[in-house]
């Protein structure tokens, strides 16, 4: 497609780098990719692939984003799994200015909403390019892209059928702001929203209750950094679940 604005990438969604190097092959410019300094280790071997691309890359503190975004004003804004919520001020410095949030908004509104998309056994999820406002998630919609789930997904399967879709939906929402289509409201009866970040303590389950109450939540849990787990005669005992007919390397039932 041919770019008819200039674009600042804000970036720090592991695994969903592919997004970036979508609008770089179909030739939407991208002037700077701001990165967080300080990345864990998934997230830095997304960053490596972006090095290997003749993109600006500027690495950022929160307490330094005044200082690297005034300078990019003017350009217009994505913001990809970036882990700072970007203050008014600032946002009215880009036009457009977009996120890229992995659920259907306004539905699971939120940095990990994600894990309770599976606790709440959703049939489907997707994702959502919208408007960034001072508000987190609740700028108006542009385009959306919907995946069916089974109950046999898990956090790692949900995040690659969401992001497998997001390269396509990043593109199809910029063809349609091209083509003068007209954002719209999140209907905030439909809204949900969970704004804690989640922590090892919250994948700890209850083993009185029947293994069957308990798989939407053990299938919420990342098998390798938060494992679920029980507590049992003190000790701490993790639960990874698969089929035999899955390998393990896959880390996940679907």
């Amino acid at each position: 497609m041919a770019s008819t604005m200039d674009w600042v990438v804000l970036y720090g969604g592991a695994g969903r780098e592919a997004s970036v190097l979508r609008m770089l092959e179909e030739g939407v410019k991208v002037v700077a990719i701001v990165i967080p300094s300080r990345r864990s280790h998934k997230l830095e071997q997304a960053v490596s692939k972006l090095k290997a691309q003749s993109c600006r890359l500027i690495e950022v503190e929160k307490t330094g984003l005044q200082d690297v975004l005034q300078p990019l004003a003017g350009n217009a804004l994505l913001s990809i799994g970036f882990p700072y919520l970007i203050p008014a001020d600032l946002l009215t410095l880009f036009q457009p200015e977009l996120n890229l949030h992995p659920t259907l908004l306004p539905r699971y509104r939120g940095p990990t909403s994600g894990a309770y998309i599976l606790i709440n056994n959703e049939p489907e999820s997707g994702s959502t390019l919208h408007h960034m406002t001072a508000q987190m998630d609740r700028g108006k919609i542009v385009v959306q892209s919907r995946i069916a789930l089974t109950p046999f997904d898990t956090i790692r399967s949900l995040q690659r059928k969401v992001y497998g879709c997001e390269p396509q939906l990043v593109i199809d929402g910029l063809v349609a702001l091209r083509s003068g289509a007209i954002p719209q409201p999140q209907d905030e009866t439909q809204a949900s929203e969970y704004p804690k970040k989640r922590t090892p303590a919250d994948s700890e389950i209850d083993p009185s209750l029947p293994l069957r109450d308990l798989i939407n939540e053990i299938r919420a849990c990342d098998p390798e950094q938060f494992p679920a787990f029980f507590i049992y005669h003190g000790e701490k005992v993790c639960i990874k679940l698969w089929r035999p007919e899955k390998t393990i390397d896959e880390f996940d039932l679907i």
